[in-house]
């Protein structure tokens, strides 16, 4: 019966453990950014300066906190990047190269569900500059979009930024 156990718990966790990484790569341990996609800025109003996030007055922190993100950009020589909106949801989860995308691409619903799986062509390479003049950063693979519910509603397949199917 212990074996059973045993057998039964490694079997749970191997399955489970693979649900969370199904996009596969070629590049391996890159580090995870973040980027928010919020605009921000400072103005002064009456001798002070005001932090401002999205067009709304923020504190100091929220709006450092936002201007780091935008440096991961300059970092991300490849990483996974995760871009969250101005409600700190998660948007979309890709491997870039700057602002290249270079492998595989998921985009969120605001509940937290998979709106898009799709795949840009990656570097096989060392070479990671000009990206863009050497035919990377864009769709290479299959492409799906889901519903709310994780019904396939669309899928594609593209060839080097070509619709095929």
């Amino acid at each position: 019966m212990k074996q059973l156990f045993s057998l039964l718990s490694l079997f749970i966790f191997a399955f489970s453990y693979s649900q969370k990484d199904t996009m596969k790569s070629i590049y391996k341990n890159l580090p995870v950014l973040k980027f928010y996609t919020i605009t921000t800025e400072t103005v002064t109003e009456k001798g002070a300066v005001v932090y401002k996030a999205g067009g709304k007055t923020v504190d100091k922190a929220t709006y450092e906190k936002y201007e780091a993100s935008a440096k991961n950009m300059a970092q991300c020589k490849p990483c996974i990047m995760e871009t969250y909106d101005k409600n700190n949801k998660l948007a979309s989860r890709a491997i870039k190269y700057l602002d290249c995308p270079v492998g595989y691409w998921l985009n969120y619903y605001p509940s937290g569900k998979i709106k898009t799986i799709g795949y840009y062509r990656e570097n096989e390479s060392d070479i990671w500059d000009p990206l863009w003049d050497a035919g990377y950063c864009m769709k290479h693979g299959w492409w799906t979009d889901y519903d709310e519910k994780g019904k396939v509603i669309k899928k594609e397949r593209y060839e080097y930024g070509n619709l095929k199917d």
